[in-house]
């Protein structure tokens, strides 16, 4: 008998945190214009792909940056070795196939094996606000967290300084 309440609070509480994580994990795209929710903002620079914002309604609580990514059309590649910790492609680019030239340096096609050189790679960058001023993510795609009026942001970033993601 007491089995059979054991079994039986076990489903109950099993039922209730999957219907909890479904209401935090439902995503939609938004109004960029007036989003509720995250800002999503891409800036390919030198890639030649135009620029994107998007804005990813994440409801109450916070939500995983790739998911919220995917949401709004991006996907993203990490390397072999720091895995999604380390933003390598995004949407495919750049290409593993094909040679990008970044003023002063060789031509370099990026096979994402380790990190990416200095003189070309992907930021990912936060704010917590829209006044709040970017910083540099502090963890990766896979794990770091945002909730509704963070602004998440990827800038392809060639030689000196790394740009900020542009929002307008």
């Amino acid at each position: 008998m007491n089995r059979f309440f054991s079994l039986a609070a076990l489903l109950i509480l099993l039922g209730v945190s999957s219907c909890q994580a479904g209401a935090a994990g439902e995503l939609s795209l938004g109004d960029p214009e007036s989003c509720s929710g995250v800002t999503v903002v891409v800036n390919f620079g030198i890639l030649s792909e135009d620029s994107l914002k998007q804005c990813v309604v994440v409801g109450d609580g916070p939500a995983v940056a790739h998911e919220i990514l995917s949401v709004a059309g991006v996907t993203t590649e990490g390397t072999i070795t720091y895995g999604d910790q380390v933003v390598c492609r995004v949407n495919g680019i750049p290409s593993e196939s094909q040679a990008f030239t970044v003023e002063g340096e060789q031509p370099h096609t990026e096979t994402c094996a380790d990190m990416a050189p200095a003189f070309a790679y992907w930021a990912l960058w936060v704010k917590q606000s829209a006044e709040a001023e970017w910083a540099y993510a502090e963890e990766g795609v896979g794990t770091l967290e945002l909730v509704a009026g963070d602004t998440i942001g990827l800038a392809f970033s060639t030689g000196g300084e790394t740009p900020v993601p542009e929002t307008e």
